[in-house]
């Protein structure tokens, strides 16, 4: 499995359950190819990911929309963001900023125009840029985003993306972070904990991934620890949370006695001081 189908998958997941995710519009990137992935995933990794998944968007469709409303609009920079959907529920005072591999920023654009077009999404103020995290500097990637920035303030999300990185490229991101944001913006973002590790779930996921990754699209299998977030220069953690404990509120119905059992990510808010 090569890392842009892994947007494929992620984007189905939330399709399938919207009244989780208040992802109306996933389903637009539904294809017969991922759907024939997807039962084979569930079955060798873990039949919650899809749950999961809704769980962290809607996680951060609640706290996007709550930080835009409140400063009447902004921008939305994100970073690997796949075929995520979310200014498209969001008023348009809000800016996007999609930054991704260029093979999915081209497709996304692409499709974004076409479906925009025809009327299956509302008009939005989007602009897209190719970045490879791992290959452009800290200052080349600032010097990129700082004059595509129209709106104040703005909101970085980085979510499915530290667990393909390396410690390095991720300490390359925050420098990045810090060089674009100012006093009281704030950055999205997830990953997994080390406790993790040591979890039957989360050995199957590795498995799954060595067995079927494209040996040209490698990545890291980073976990990061809580003190991470607790020591990144120039930010405070505002928030933090995951899915096990969203699933008590917004899938109660759902099936998941511990967190040893499922791929549990830890969302975190941290803002700019």
């Amino acid at each position: 499995m090569q890392i842009h189908e892994t947007a494929f998958v992620v984007s189905t997941y939330r399709s399938y359950h919207e009244d989780v995710s208040k992802d109306t519009y996933a389903k637009l990137w539904n294809n017969p190819g991922t759907d024939a992935l997807i039962p084979d995933i569930l079955k060798r990794v873990s039949n919650h990911e899809a749950m999961l998944h809704s769980l962290r968007n809607r996680f951060f469709y609640e706290k996007m929309n709550s930080f835009f409303d409140k400063n009447n609009g902004g921008t939305l920079i994100n970073f690997g963001s796949g075929f995520s959907m979310y200014q498209f529920s969001f008023d348009d005072k809000v800016s996007t900023i999609e930054i991704d591999k260029k093979d999915i920023i081209d497709y996304k654009k692409e499709k974004i125009d076409h479906w925009t077009k025809e009327g299956k999404l509302p008009q939005r103020d989007i602009q897209y840029t190719a970045i490879d995290f791992n290959k452009n500097t800290a200052e080349e990637i600032v010097e990129t985003l700082r004059p595509m920035i129209k709106k104040e303030p703005t909101f970085i999300l980085i979510e499915g993306v530290f667990f393909f990185l390396d410690r390095k490229t991720t300490n390359k991101l925050f420098q990045v972070f810090k060089g674009i944001q100012n006093p009281g913006d704030v950055v999205g973002a997830v990953t997994y904990l080390p406790e993790i590790e040591k979890t039957k779930v989360y050995e199957r996921l590795l498995n799954y991934f060595d067995s079927n990754n494209d040996t040209n699209d490698s990545f890291s299998h980073q976990t990061i620890p809580h003190s991470y977030f607790e020591s990144i220069d120039g930010y405070v953690i505002q928030e933090n949370t995951d899915e096990f404990e969203l699933s008590k509120i917004y899938a109660p119905n759902n099936k998941i006695n511990t967190k040893n059992e499922i791929l549990n990510e830890t969302m975190y808010l941290i803002e700019k001081i």
